[in-house]
């Protein structure tokens, strides 16, 4: 018979700080066991073979585990990828035994501490200018806004036929949307004039600037909220600043514009660098990865070296994973599922699945009944990391986040 027990898992060390601080234990004994609860897995790639049993052996030593090749000890192979498996506490104990270690273990020892440190990770406020915003306080939305005529949502505010923002909906009706997005609970409002929708043929420079910098103008002057520039090209992003933008949410991650990281650089705006296989024409013909979330990481972590490397303040940038550029149906739901490894990169993660084609081939619902499935998969990308939210029903999605971030803030 179960008397006065109860089985916990805590999915943060704040978490299980709350419960020792409850049951009664001394401060210092807290600061000693709090991280003893936070279990880490981590999986290393490619190690030597005599670097991976040393590995092991250090990690046995400690009470932790490493998991190898079973053809380690038959030598029949030179390399193993290895899974360690501890908490916390044991990883930081074998870091320390590693760092006096060859065979590259140094290296690794200093990798893993850091990653460890970025994963733990919690704090993010980025710093816009005039905009502070502090993405710990809450789950924020990015509200969209399409200053297209083709957009795959259906939301484009220009008419179907074609047309510049002078040709389109009056200034009046620009600005009455976005004050709609704010009014319902957006934080940041992000303007595009192209539409990158799977297919999408690009369209020209002067046409994506009439579409985007008049509204941008307006909508600045007006709406208290950070403006975002969804763009890939540097002379957009550089008018869109000078207009009142100070977001750029390239979906090329520096990879498409080579004078976009000097623009972005120059005018201390905030990044978004998104995962993005091919180009949106061709993005969806039979997209492959040998690792997926692996191939994410390292694609990102490129940029973002791409994008410090330029000048730009590392705790500007935000990363988006890429749903439905370059990725089939299961490479969605893996990310999604799997999303919480993006946070070994150190930075917030966005995500943007609200009323994405993958979600019709699951629910078989057009674009504009997709919102309860939308709400779903940014519930679970919320749950597994995600800390900005790009979405198109604003009102919906907040009423959402405020009951998943009232439960996150509960007690343990």
């Amino acid at each position: 018979m179960l008397m006065d027990l109860s089985i916990l898992s805590f999915r943060t060390q704040a978490e299980a700080e709350s419960c020792l601080k409850e049951i009664g234990v001394d401060t210092g004994g807290i600061k000693i066991m709090a991280p003893k609860t936070q279990l880490c897995l981590a999986r290393l790639n490619k190690l030597p073979i005599f670097a991976a049993n040393i590995l092991k052996q250090e990690a046995l030593s400690i009470g932790a585990d490493a998991a190898v090749s079973r053809d380690v000890l038959t030598g029949k192979v030179r390399h193993t990828d290895c899974l360690v498996i501890g908490s916390q506490h044991q990883i930081d104990k074998l870091c320390e035994k590693l760092k006096i270690q060859p065979y590259g273990l140094k290296q690794a020892a200093a990798g893993l501490l850091r990653a460890c440190f970025n994963y733990r990770r919690n704090k993010f406020i980025l710093d816009l200018g005039r905009y502070q915003l502090d993405l710990s306080s809450h789950t924020h939305i990015m509200g969209i806004l399409n200053m297209t005529p083709d957009s795959f949502s259906g939301n484009g505010l220009l008419p179907a036929a074609g047309g510049n923002y002078a040709r389109g909906r009056q200034a009046a009706d620009i600005l009455e949307y976005a004050q709609k997005l704010v009014d319902e609970g957006a934080d940041i409002i992000d303007i595009g004039g192209e539409s990158s929708r799977p297919g999408a043929s690009a369209v020209s420079l002067k046409e994506e600037l009439q579409r985007v910098i008049p509204a941008i103008k307006k909508i600045s002057k007006k709406i208290k909220v950070p403006i975002s520039v969804d763009t890939r090209r540097s002379e957009v992003a550089r008018q869109a600043l000078d207009s009142g933008a100070v977001i750029v949410n390239d979906i090329t991650a520096l990879r498409g514009d080579p004078l976009m990281a000097k623009i972005v650089s120059k005018y201390k705006a905030g990044l978004v660098l998104m995962h993005m296989k091919g180009k949106p024409l061709k993005m969806q013909r039979n997209p492959r990865y040998h690792n997926l979330m692996q191939e994410i990481v390292e694609y990102l972590e490129k940029s973002i070296e791409l994008a410090c490397g330029a000048g730009i303040d590392f705790e500007k940038i935000i990363l988006d994973p890429g749903i439905g550029f370059g990725k089939t149906l299961e490479h969605n739901l893996l990310i999604i599922k799997s999303l919480e490894q993006l946070r070994i990169l150190g930075r917030p993660i966005l995500i943007g699945t609200s009323r994405k084609s993958f979600i019709g081939k699951i629910t078989g619902q057009p674009a504009g009944k997709r919102l309860a499935a939308s709400i779903s998969s940014n519930c679970l990308s919320v749950f597994n990391g995600a800390r900005i939210l790009r979405v198109h029903d604003v009102k919906e999605s907040k009423q959402a986040l405020a009951v998943i971030d009232k439960i996150f803030s509960a007690g343990y």
